[in-house]
């Protein structure tokens, strides 16, 4: 049995993600590394499913038996489901962060307004 390695990509933005990695706390550290490494491999079979969608259009035409018809593509069914996983690992791994500080933290006249 052979086994390839495939070589990951890692984007610029995930270098940016990386770098914020270092503002999370010590003991949070594996689950950020955790979650980074599976944001990671995400974003490259995105980016594979992306590719696919674009080259192979988002319907495909799906034969059972003496019936054809055209139905959503599977690569753009596991685009969507993958897309939703990745917004909820990388709002996890944000939440990680410590809160700013007030000082960083710009207001909204609004919200002030309506809390008075």
């Amino acid at each position: 049995m052979t086994t390839s390695k495939k070589k990951v990509t890692i984007s610029t933005d995930m270098r940016k993600v990386k770098r914020l990695l270092k503002e999370i706390p010590e003991e949070r550290q594996p689950i950020a590394q955790g979650l980074y490494n599976e944001l990671v491999f995400m974003q490259n079979t995105l980016n594979s499913l992306k590719e696919q969608v674009e080259q192979e259009g988002a319907v495909s035409m799906f034969k059972q038996g003496k019936q054809e018809f055209l139905r959503e593509h599977p690569a753009l069914k596991a685009y969507n489901t993958t897309v939703q996983r990745f917004s909820l690992l990388y709002k996890q791994l944000v939440d990680l962060l410590p809160p700013t500080t007030g000082a960083e933290q710009q207001t909204d006249p609004l919200i002030d307004f309506i809390k008075g």
